[in-house]
């Protein structure tokens, strides 16, 4: 359970050295239309570490939810497939720069700790297409062939892959959409629907993706969910995005639970944790995370991610500094008038993320698991190896506020 405690604590964060990152050059012929349907022929070269190594193509748009356009700035997802690998190339959906350090620290977490998941690995790069330098990416494994890696298989041909909206990213997603149906009307009170639930549902596998997603306070749990089976096995959960995972230390994980709703996702979670085997489940491995993963461990990760990205930062906010600009005036008025402050207002994002929102998480995971769920002081120190921390108060700063003190 220690292992990622000590893989990550044994680089201080004044020790964290800034990284020349991968760089993938692509071209393909111009004019030719990229679409999420169709792809294009295209020659690919992968830069590292003074190596490098080139191969054709197939070239599309990522097609999944989020992918096409990042709302801060108007980068493409890519998806490449060669001969011998395939990747997608992300643009981090959300927050032009912080999700792309979570995206990073998050999954390279989640890979090390007790409870196992599938996720993809990733990593930052910088992409040219074309020879248009477009700035920051992260180049993310496929879904599928993460989930084939986790369950041991030489490769994904027997796994049926689909998002919650049943949307396949491989095989047939029909097996799981019968079973998201027939789940959705299982009473738990009953024997016959306990012994369907088995057949339907690897309980475990669920439990798991609820805990993680839990503990990183994802906003987006509810439907960004990866499920998948193995030939016509019960259907399990891979990670889907960390976008908008540890947006704020407050966020409630289970502000949902047992509303009224059509969200599969809400009501198999609803329905598990309202019986006692499975909320022990829950809590033992949510207690696992929380024991794991302190805060530290958070704050190395995120020091870790940025220092990877730090010498890229000056050319990507460089490339897209009006795109940013304009975003920024319309989010909550924050002003940013050049690329010295958008690269300033990234660095207000980190120390708000690793100062602020982290220091204060531990409080809040403890706080509001043992309100929403009912456990009991003992309990909670049976779960989580110790007693409610002290919530630590943080200074209440804006942007403009930091801007002028650190300008």
């Amino acid at each position: 359970m220690l292992c990622c405690i000590l893989l990550l604590c044994a680089l201080p964060a004044m020790a964290q050295e800034e990284q020349a990152l991968p760089v993938i050059t692509i071209t393909y012929a111009a004019g030719a239309p990229l679409s999420p349907e169709e792809a294009v022929d295209a020659q690919v070269t992968i830069a590292r570490d003074g190596q490098e190594h080139a191969f054709p193509a197939r070239l599309r748009l990522n097609a999944a939810a989020m992918d096409s356009e990042e709302r801060e700035l108007p980068q493409r997802s890519l998806y490449i497939k060669g001969a011998d690998m395939r990747f997608v190339l992300y643009n981090d959906g959300g927050d032009a720069l912080r999700t792309k350090l979570l995206s990073t620290a998050c999954s390279g977490l989640v890979a090390q700790c007790p409870v196992a998941v599938p996720v993809r690995t990733q990593e930052p790069v910088e992409v040219y297409v074309n020879g248009d330098y477009r700035g920051l990416y992260s180049r993310r494994e496929d879904i599928a062939d993460a989930i084939a890696r986790f369950e041991g298989l030489d490769s994904a041909a027997t796994l049926n892959v689909a998002d919650v909206n049943k949307k396949a990213f491989c095989g047939d997603p029909a097996g799981i959409a019968s079973a998201l149906k027939q789940l959705k009307a299982l009473n738990l009170s009953l024997e016959a629907d306990r012994q369907t639930l088995s057949t339907l549902l690897d309980t475990e596998s669920f439990l798991n993706w609820a805990a993680v997603n839990a503990f990183f306070g994802n906003l987006n749990m509810k439907s960004d969910v990866i499920f998948y089976q193995v030939g016509n096995g019960p259907i399990k959960c891979a990670m889907g995005d960390f976008a908008y995972a540890l947006a704020f230390a407050a966020h409630n994980p289970y502000a949902s639970l047992n509303t009224i709703t059509t969200d599969v996702v809400i009501i198999i979670e609803s329905m598990l944790l309202n019986q006692p085997e499975y909320r022990e489940a829950f809590l033992t491995k949510l207690g696992a995370l929380y024991q794991a993963v302190p805060t530290q461990t958070l704050q190395q990760a995120v020091d870790v991610a940025n220092a990877q990205i730090a010498s890229a930062l000056p050319r990507h906010m460089e490339r897209w500094t009006a795109a940013f600009i304009q975003a920024m005036a319309g989010k909550n008025n924050y002003l940013v008038t050049n690329t010295q402050e958008a690269l300033l207002y990234q660095q207000y994002s980190i120390y708000r993320l690793r100062d602020k929102t982290l220091v204060r998480h531990p409080w809040y995971l403890y706080d509001l698991t043992q309100s929403a769920l009912d456990v009991s002081d003992a309990d909670m120190l049976r779960y989580f190896g110790s007693e409610k921390p002290v919530l630590i108060e943080v200074p209440a700063e804006s942007w403009e506020t930091y801007k002028a003190a650190n300008q």
